[in-house]
């Protein structure tokens, strides 16, 4: 093993669970990002939903339990399972019932990301008392133009009495979930982050976070994309290879999470078990270009800023202090 590939491995097991070994990664997943819908109601200038060529809907309710069911030996490991993708997860009218099948099967932490605008009491009220134990609130404006151009077909006044009034029902029903609520950081927003946190940190609990994701390319696919900062990063394994399996709502499993067309399939969870997918041969050649720093053979990966930074900067005692994650969808 080259000098490169021991400090490769030693900063994947220090980045993802320091825990464990270099070698319980490659055992099964510690995060899920299990796309359940689709589609959505919006239509953002960050997302690349015009570029979309799936035609899987939604999730048909035997796969969905096909792999709820491979997940729950894990349990202890797994960190968390997002029941979303590139979609609205809202969408899925069967969301409260999926968070409960997770929530007994033993799943520690079960997370959505909403756009906010489907998030009314009826539902806010079902997936509170189904046991959700995170949910990601988008919002990208304090500004009812900057938002409504970002988050165009959305309602500013509409989604902001939703998540207010979810921050109340939480409180009630179901104070341990933790809410985060998040910005997609870009050109139109980007200089009101002090004022961003300074509004949001007084409604939530101590537990949740105020936090900012500065726009990426999505692995270069992003067309007219433009950088609100310089690029900062360094020639490292990307983490999403030995931490996160992505499922699409048909079963098939892409490279990673900017890969949302598939272009790199790496297995289909209605053929194969999740950890023949997790193990298997393409995924580990993938892992090896990676660790020697030939990841620019994949051309997903050539020019990908998703990694740039942590994806929440959290507000704390009056500073800004960065704590490393997966990143989730925008």
């Amino acid at each position: 093993m080259t000098t490169r590939e021991s400090f490769s491995k030693e900063y994947l097991r220090r980045r993802i669970d320091t825990r464990g070994s270099y070698e319980d990664l490659l055992t099964f997943p510690r995060y899920f990002d299990m796309e359940t819908v689709n589609a959505c109601n919006a239509r953002c200038p960050m997302c690349t939903i015009d570029d979309w060529q799936r035609d899987s809907p939604t999730m048909k309710d035997e796969l969905f339990q096909k792999i709820a069911e491979q997940m729950f030996p894990h349990a202890e490991t797994i960190k968390r399972v997002n029941l979303y993708r590139d979609g609205e997860p809202l969408l899925d009218k069967k969301m409260p019932k999926r968070i409960g099948i997770l929530k007994a099967g033993g799943i520690r932490e079960v997370c959505i990301s909403t756009n906010v605008a489907l998030l009314d009491e009826r539902r806010s009220t079902a997936i509170l008392e189904a046991g959700l134990d995170s949910i990601i609130l988008s919002i990208d404006s304090l500004q009812k133009d900057v938002f409504e151009a970002i988050r165009v077909r959305l309602n500013f006044e509409e989604v902001m009495e939703n998540a207010l009034r979810f921050i109340e029902l939480r409180d009630k029903i179901r104070p341990s979930c933790q809410i985060r609520v998040r910005m997609v950081r870009q050109d139109s927003n980007k200089d009101e982050w002090p004022e961003y946190v300074r509004f949001w940190r007084p409604k939530l609990q101590a537990s949740d976070r105020v936090s900012y994701h500065n726009i990426h390319n999505w692995g270069g696919q992003l067309h007219h994309f433009k950088a609100v900062e310089d690029s900062r990063e360094p020639n490292l394994p990307c983490v999403a290879l030995w931490s996160l399996m992505v499922i699409f709502a048909d079963g098939r499993v892409p490279l990673c999470n900017v890969d949302y067309n598939n272009l790199f399939p790496t297995g289909d969870a209605t053929l194969q078990s999740l950890e023949e997918i997790w193990r298997g041969k393409v995924a580990n050649e993938r892992r090896g270009l990676h660790l020697k720093g030939e990841k620019n053979c994949i051309s997903l990966c050539t020019n990908c800023n998703v990694w740039d930074e942590p994806s929440d900067v959290r507000h704390v005692s009056g500073e800004f202090a960065s704590a490393t994650s997966i990143p989730t969808a925008l």
